[in-house]
């Protein structure tokens, strides 16, 4: 096979790229399709090598408060959350330290996934160390998965230095976290990242907390069974509004933590199957906000005729109203910067312009508030990013309509009545311009305006003094 075996002996590079470009897969032999797609995986990695190089370039160009933010001008530009960003540039920085990984990823010895893995498991030891364990394992990385990979690397540097690894080991335990991550299906994944005796402690919890039920009458699987368990234990405090000391749970923005859904009227009373969204989730079924429903209370409010969006009054204030609040965290719903996804309730309400104490008395208004995670905040302030929000240009502005939300111990849910129908809306997203004067629009994440699509701030329904108030951070300036 001739083709087969130039392909193989071809070295990654935009010659290599060109020459696979070229070929038609219908008309290659089985030997040349396999050598094709082994062919493009070199190039992969010879052009992630490439990027990263790029990417180590921009990262020493980057000094002070700025270096903090190199992930948010990537994520925006790549239109990707924070956290991969974050990942691209640790990847990046990773490979500068380890000459040998940055060398086989360009000659497409390794693939992107082992080199990911020794830059981030090499990331963690001093750079001797590091450069010595990536020579010494290059010849394991070339003909291993990635699984026998991470075994060989830990093996090697518990061996090492096993003192070392005990300080590295206290360390990652300042790391420990717990993660939700959408999955299809209105489903997520949990996913806790733990020293290894919690780990197993706690799934030797679950397991034998759902091996007491009994089989004969639970026909749940072990797995069912153990999962249930999990949301048993965690939830029962959310339900109660107490802490396990007994304290009532503290507050954010001003609510106790609670589900919000939104959803249409003709959902919730099953005339529709109109989808709902959770927040911090997404879309899910109608159905499943029916079923929310049926433990909810309720409460007014207004929003805008015509886009959907909450409306609320304007406070003279520096510190918006509990009004104002919720108003900003319905329609942001999460952190207005690009890609981010903090939950609105966690965040800071920013003034969009900021508040002048000796300017007019409308500056704090919803108009110019916005939802910003600490992180961003500061990006704002420090890190030359500068935002401005594209507010809706209503001809029936002044019209509202009413409607209601409702709340339960662990979940809440929201309905009304039809919006009013309005004139033309413009947007109302955010556009942040970065440092480079690389500019980025935010779409809103309200809903479009629909026949009966009310968009609610889901609050708890008997009383606002559930628990202390937690103390509102200092500015980040």
């Amino acid at each position: 096979h001739p083709l087969a075996a130039a392909l193989m002996a071809a070295a990654p590079g935009p010659e290599l790229a060109a020459d696979v470009a070229a070929l038609e897969p219908a008309d290659l032999d089985d030997a040349a399709l396999v050598e094709a797609v082994a062919a493009w995986e070199r190039v992969v990695s010879w052009a992630s090598g490439r990027q990263a190089r790029v990417l180590a370039e921009l990262a020493r160009r980057r000094v002070g408060e700025r270096a903090d933010h190199l992930g948010d001008e990537v994520a925006a530009r790549l239109c990707t959350t924070r956290a991969v960003a974050q990942a691209t540039v640790g990847f990046a920085l990773g490979l500068e330290r380890l000459p040998a990984v940055a060398d086989a990823l360009d000659r497409g010895d390794v693939d992107v996934r082992r080199a990911a893995l020794l830059a981030d498991e090499l990331g963690r030891l001093p750079d001797d160390v590091a450069r010595d364990l990536a020579e010494h394992l290059m010849p394991t990385a070339v003909t291993s998965t990635v699984p026998r990979l991470r075994a060989a690397l830990r093996r090697m540097e518990l061996l090492r230095d096993p003192d070392a690894a005990v300080v590295r080991h206290r360390r990652a335990c300042e790391e420990r976290r717990v993660e939700l991550l959408p999955a299809p299906d209105a489903m997520a994944w949990v996913s806790a990242f733990l020293p290894a005796p919690d780990a197993v402690a706690l799934h030797t919890t679950l397991t034998v907390l759902a091996e007491q039920q009994d089989r004969d009458e639970d026909r749940r699987t072990l797995d069912q069974r153990r999962a249930d368990a999990l949301v048993d234990l965690a939830t029962r405090w959310l339900d109660a509004g107490t802490h396990p000391a007994g304290t009532p749970l503290r507050t954010r923005q001003g609510r106790r933590p609670h589900l919000t859904i939104t959803a249409t009227a003709e959902s919730l009373l099953g005339l529709t199957d109109a989808p709902a969204v959770l927040d911090g989730y997404g879309v899910v079924p109608g159905g499943l906000a029916r079923r929310i429903a049926a433990g909810s209370t309720w409460e007014p409010l207004l929003v805008r005729a015509g886009s959907g969006e909450p409306l609320a009054r304007s406070s003279r204030r520096y510190r918006p109203t509990t009004s104002l609040r919720d108003a900003v965290v319905e329609r942001d719903r999460t952190c207005t910067f690009i890609g981010c996804r903090m939950p609105a309730e966690r965040c800071d309400v920013d003034h969009v312009e900021p508040y002048d104490p000796a300017g007019p008395d409308d500056q704090t208004r919803i108009e110019n508030l916005q939802a910003l995670c600490r992180h961003h905040h500061r990006a704002k302030t420090h890190g030359g990013w500068q935002v401005r929000r594209e507010d809706a240009t209503d001809p029936g502005a002044g019209a509202s309509v009413p409607a209601a939300t409702g709340s339960a111990a662990s979940g809440t849910v929201a309905a009304g009545g039809t919006v009013a129908a309005g004139g033309t809306v413009a947007a109302g997203g955010t556009v942040w311009t970065s440092p480079t004067g690389h500019m980025y629009r935010r779409p809103p994440e309200h809903p479009p305006p629909e026949d009966g699509w009310i968009h609610l701030q889901a609050v708890p329904g008997e009383s606002e003094a559930w628990g202390p108030e937690e103390p509102e951070p200092p500015p980040p300036f």
